[in-house]
């Protein structure tokens, strides 16, 4: 029952799309040459203009940005960290990858 929804629902979109691109195709030949790259240019235009509004709104928004602050360091009472000769040994923790 899914598949024949599924089915018909794709037999409308493309009966829809095949008569709006007839359409469309028929009004860009009433238009002509002109017309068409006079409508390109307009619609380019307007995109443009929304874009740069977007960009003006976003940043206008935008805070200023802050300083991380400095990490803690050690306490002053924690012995220092000293690497032992069994962990530190570079043929078995370090290991190169090489494609």
């Amino acid at each position: 029952m899914r598949r024949l929804f599924w089915l018909s629902v794709g037999a409308a979109a493309g009966y829809y799309a095949a008569r709006k691109s007839s359409e469309a195709v028929e009004q860009a030949r009433e238009r002509g040459l002109v017309g068409n790259v006079t409508l390109a240019a307009t619609t380019a235009t307007k995109v443009a203009g929304s874009a740069t509004r977007a960009v003006t709104a976003v940043g206008s928004m935008a805070r200023t940005p802050v300083e991380p602050s400095p990490a803690p360091g050690p306490s002053p009472s924690a012995p220092p960290v000293t690497p032992s000769s069994s962990t530190s040994s570079p043929s078995t923790s370090s290991r190169e990858v090489r494609p």
